[in-house]
């Protein structure tokens, strides 16, 4: 009586160490499917914030500035323009560089303004230098302004994330392919006599099998609710805290992230439970000591 408690115990032991481990391997898989589908919205975001500015002439009409307003707006890549008043620039320049750079500059240095964004995928270099080409001679521009080598930058550093996330992930899930399958592995070794048992008495392979694939199945979809669950905890306290990042997740990609986990999890539990069955299964009585 007691020798089964202790074997229960150590049953039960095994079952839940298998169970943890696998879920911290899902739980890092979906941290990294979070980022790949938040990578796009964020980044979009970032180039969205980019713009340049079309510094207008000093004697410009309201009426006519409001009308190259229009014009621009209309403007299949450009998602938003805002004007700057000739006073409003000189208050913002006063919060940034002190009230005491405009008493300097005697007045108010700067022209009035019109800032214009690209929607992200409009927000290229070559798209910055088109539209600098076509108004930088406009009669009601004075001057054009925007960071050159940042929107270039930018781009750059974009598509250096991507890949990044992109390796980054091929790699946590091949390394997860080994780890969850060592851990099943091991879980079947401490096994290997039971199954060595129902052989010698003519049960056979697909009869051996089942019961632990369907375990092993199981295993992967309770592994993968549980980092579902502690990712979900994770993010309902960044919410709380008013995190910035949480914004740019979306509910319904976030659902995919989640499913794709649990699934993941089932299929390779159940890979590895089958590779690992196999090889146990082959196995004489004097290699199980081994």
């Amino acid at each position: 009586m007691k020798q089964n408690k202790v074997i229960r115990q150590r049953l039960y032991t095994s079952y839940t160490s298998t169970l943890i481990s696998v879920a911290l391997v899902l739980f890092v898989l979906s941290l990294v499917g979070i980022l790949l589908t938040s990578e796009r919205a964020l980044s979009n975001h970032v180039k969205e914030k980019v713009g340049f500015t079309l510094f207008l002439k000093p004697d410009v009409g309201e009426s006519d500035m409001f009308e190259l307003r229009k014009k621009i707006d209309a403007m299949e890549m450009v998602k938003s323009t805002e004007y700057v008043s000739a006073e409003e620039a000189s208050r913002r320049l006063a919060e940034t560089l002190g009230q005491n750079y405009i008493d300097l500059a005697d007045g108010n240095p700067i022209p009035p303004s019109l800032e214009v964004h690209f929607y992200a995928d409009y927000a290229t270099p070559e798209n910055f230098i088109k539209i600098e080409q076509q108004y930088k001679n406009h009669e009601l521009v004075d001057s054009i302004h925007y960071d050159k080598s940042h929107v270039q930058n930018l781009n750059l550093n974009i598509e250096k994330l991507s890949l990044f996330l992109l390796v980054l992930s091929g790699l946590l899930l091949l390394i997860s392919i080994v780890l969850i399958h060592n851990t099943i592995r091991l879980t079947v070794y401490t096994k290997r006599f039971l199954i060595k048992t129902m052989q010698l008495v003519g049960a056979t392979n697909h009869y051996i099998r089942s019961p632990f694939l369907l375990r092993g199945a199981f295993q992967g979809f309770l592994s993968g609710l549980i980092a579902v669950l502690i990712t979900s905890g994770i993010l309902y306290v960044l919410k709380m805290g008013s995190y910035e990042i949480i914004k740019y997740l979306d509910l319904e990609l976030l659902g995919i992230v989640f499913l794709s986990v649990i699934l993941i999890g089932m299929f390779l539990t159940f890979v590895a439970t089958f590779f690992a069955l196999n090889k146990f299964l082959k196995l004489n009585q004097e290699e199980l000591y081994i």
